[in-house]
């Protein structure tokens, strides 16, 4: 019985240390500044991020200096957003994306033509996978909870 429970509060502290770590992880807010005049970053809106892997949606910000006449927003080399302005201030969504590694690149040009680039890679989790994770949080969620009161809902009920 001693063994017992003591394996119970072994599993309660690794399943609570698993949660606490993956929702801390998930809070860092990924903030990627540009090499260049440009500056980029991308929050999260509504979804998961983990270092570098995102899944849901997202604002991506992105400025440079008042000479930049256009910013263009490009997914692994593919054009997705287009402003006019040296700001851009965007939201998207992963799931509209093929999941895996993205660069990210946010290129500006000036008003003597001259072409800024900055850039960050990330990647899309797909769909799936993101749903995955959730559901495994909430079952460990269930399991968190039911170690916690599952015995003492057993003594009552025998009572």
């Amino acid at each position: 019985m001693i063994a017992h429970s003591k394996n119970l509060h072994v599993m309660r502290r690794v399943a609570l240390t698993i949660l606490i770590g993956i929702t801390l992880s998930s809070l860092i807010p990924m903030n990627v500044l540009a090499q260049d005049t440009l500056s980029l970053s991308i929050n999260r809106s509504f979804g998961m991020a983990f270092g570098n892997y995102i899944s849901g949606s997202f604002l991506l910000e992105g400025n440079g200096p008042d000479s930049i006449q256009n910013l263009t927003v490009y997914f692994n080399e593919n054009e997705v957003h287009f402003v006019t302005g040296n700001s851009v201030s965007w939201l998207f969504n992963t799931g509209e994306y093929l999941g895996g590694p993205t660069n990210i690149t946010l290129v500006g040009i000036d008003n003597l033509g001259v072409v800024h680039r900055t850039s960050t890679q990330v990647v899309f989790i797909a769909e799936g996978v993101g749903t995955l994770i959730t559901g495994a949080i909430i079952v460990l969620v269930i399991i968190l909870v039911a170690a916690k009161y599952g015995p003492r809902l057993l003594r009552l009920r025998k009572k």
